[in-house]
């Protein structure tokens, strides 16, 4: 019998049947919110670079004010707060989506890597565990559930790989 586990690997491993277990289910699930929100974080800010959309302020007074005041950092050649906020999203997102992406890579060709280089396991928990804690004090519900979801997924993946 065929389940949604086994046919979801199917469709990531590119057709080639593989024996997935279930530690490298859970952990590969922990990085597809990473991916998603991290490049949708980034696109929707290059869409801001063009037209002020959906990291602007809501009040049009402050995006003009944020626009016409560069940061103390930079001296003359300081870019305006707009610019360092947009070029932020925008590294930020892709930094999340890079690093989701590394960890579907690796455990889609080798789960073994992730069970045996002493790193990997850690730190796919503690980053997104780290970004839940900024996401409840900063930020709103969306990147609450994402970040929590991938710690949840990553932590049973752990669990059941010991």
């Amino acid at each position: 019998m065929v389940d949604y586990q086994h046919a979801c690997m199917y469709v990531l491993s590119g057709g080639v049947p593989s024996a997935v277990s279930a530690a490298q289910a859970w952990f590969i699930a922990g990085t597809i919110p990473l991916i998603l929100a991290g490049g949708g974080h980034a696109l929707l800010t290059l869409v801001d670079t063009v037209h002020a959309t959906y990291f602007t302020p809501r009040d049009a007074s402050v995006r003009r004010a944020v626009e016409n005041t560069p940061i103390r950092l930079g001296g003359r050649a300081a870019p305006s707060m707009w610019r360092a906020w947009l070029g932020f999203n925008i590294s930020h997102g892709l930094g999340v989506f890079t690093f989701g992406l590394l960890l579907m890579l690796i455990a889609v060709q080798n789960f073994k890597l992730v069970e045996q280089i002493d790193g990997i396991q850690p730190l796919s928990i503690a980053i997104p565990a780290v970004y839940f804690v900024i996401a409840l004090r900063f930020w709103f519900y969306g990147p609450v559930i994402i970040t929590a979801t991938s710690t949840a997924c990553f932590t049973v993946a752990a669990v059941l790989s010991t």
